[in-house]
């Protein structure tokens, strides 16, 4: 069993197929149970050895890449009637 403790906008990764991304203000701990077969990965150890950012992993909280969108089309809404 592994044991580790994720802070906002890291994740962890399950074999090839599988994301686990963390959005909070405070560490999260995550418990993994999986065949010794089946890789499990932080993602700062999965990039660190030379593999790319999975897709699935976010910069921004979906929260708050909402709010970023709204003020987007807030700003082109503004700039187009002004």
């Amino acid at each position: 069993m592994l044991f580790l403790q994720l802070k906002d906008k890291e994740y962890l990764t399950i074999g090839d197929d599988i994301v686990i991304q963390v959005f909070t203000n405070s560490a999260v701990r995550v418990s993994v149970q999986a065949p010794r077969e089946l890789t499990v990965l932080r993602g700062e150890v999965l990039e660190r050895n030379g593999s790319q950012r999975p897709q699935a992993v976010f910069d921004k909280s979906p929260e708050q890449a909402k709010k970023a969108q709204k003020r987007q089309k807030t700003t082109q809404n503004s700039v187009s009637n002004g």
